[in-house]
């Protein structure tokens, strides 16, 4: 599965995707050719004929379709070729090769929040060439897409050993059998969805007290101004508890890893049916386990977190996933994200 890059002649190419950049474009344009429309207008002389002021809309209008339509084709679109002795970076007109052999690629991911909220993510490759760093932005370039780029500039390292007997005995050597303490995150689940039952009650309570007879008039009406917080708190607490309940259940009670696959309570995952394992990096406060099988079929499960514990170290189960699967290079690949 190539994630929208290309395997052509034994390289690999990555650029967004030509349909999602042209439906972007699309509506970007159509949003500002109709602020065109209705705005501009007002700050034209009113003295100006309705044809003149037409024109110029029209002229706007287009001008900025242009600036869209290049800025997604043009400016920001980067496409990258993946060589086996070198790396090509650019667009259209523009762009440069890199020897992988003196080159090294790292990765840059900016996450936005807008009062709180996540509100976009920025994905950037950084590339150390001699004594230049440059760093690319890569609009349009999806989590999957960005992913399967920076496991192809940088796979995973195995260990290498001269003696087969050396390299079974560093194997033998880590652990194999993980337990995964999600006691927190279901604590922080049940209150949450304590808090929306608690509010839930809160707004039933108040519409029955308004049915009744007097209850309107008496000095209490002033609840009624409850029920319409109540109930909005009801349902961002309901949707808080079905993700929690989401989350705690992609957690695992215990996960094996031997020479044939990863058993993740009682169900066995063959590494020959799989094409794909993805591991958090160990420095990430969130470290996750996905699992992609050849049919499509994928599986997110959470190992570590502020409120999820893994024993031994989750650092421990990547060095062990990365000696089991030894023999399959390519198989396991970090999830930068």
């Amino acid at each position: 599965m190539l994630n929208q890059a290309e395997a052509v002649s034994g390289e690999r190419v990555f650029r967004r995707n030509p349909v999602r950049s042209t439906l972007g474009a699309i509506v970007l344009s159509v949003v500002l050719s109709a602020a065109t429309l209705f705005l501009l207008p007002k700050f034209l002389p009113r003295t100006e004929n309705i044809s003149t002021r037409g024109m110029l809309v029209l002229v706007v209008a287009i001008a900025l379709t242009v600036a869209v339509f290049a800025g997604f084709f043009w400016f920001r679109n980067i496409r990258i070729v993946v060589r086996p002795d070198a790396v090509e970076i650019g667009k259209a007109g523009s762009r440069e090769t890199f020897s992988r052999a003196a080159t090294a690629f790292r990765s840059k991911i900016t996450e936005h929040r807008t009062n709180g909220l996540p509100s976009g993510t920025t994905r950037a490759l950084i590339v150390h060439s001699g004594d230049r760093e440059i760093t690319i932005e890569l609009p349009g370039y999806t989590r999957s897409m960005f992913n399967e780029l920076m496991a192809t500039l940088n796979p995973i390292a195995q260990p290498v050993f001269d003696d087969p007997v050396a390299a079974a005995r560093a194997g033998s050597q880590l652990p194999t059998l993980f337990t995964i303490d999600a006691a927190g995150e279901r604590r922080l689940a049940t209150r949450i969805t304590f808090a929306a039952v608690a509010f839930l009650v809160i707004a039933v309570g108040v519409g029955l007290l308004v049915a009744v007879p007097g209850f309107v008039d008496s000095e209490l009406s002033a609840l009624v101004l409850l029920a319409p917080f109540a109930a909005l708190a009801a349902i961002g607490f309901g949707i808080g508890a079905v993700q929690r309940r989401r989350l705690v259940r992609s957690i695992p009670a215990q996960v094996s890893i031997d020479t044939h696959g990863i058993r993740i309570d009682g169900v066995d995952n063959p590494y020959t049916q799989l094409s794909r394992i993805w591991l958090t990096p160990p420095a990430y406060p969130v470290t996750r386990l996905r699992i992609e099988r050849i049919g499509g079929k994928a599986t997110m499960h959470l190992l570590s977190s502020s409120r999820v514990e893994i024993t031994p170290d989750y650092g421990d189960l990547l060095l062990a996933v990365r000696a089991r699967t030894a023999h399959l290079p390519g198989l396991l690949s970090l999830d930068l994200e």
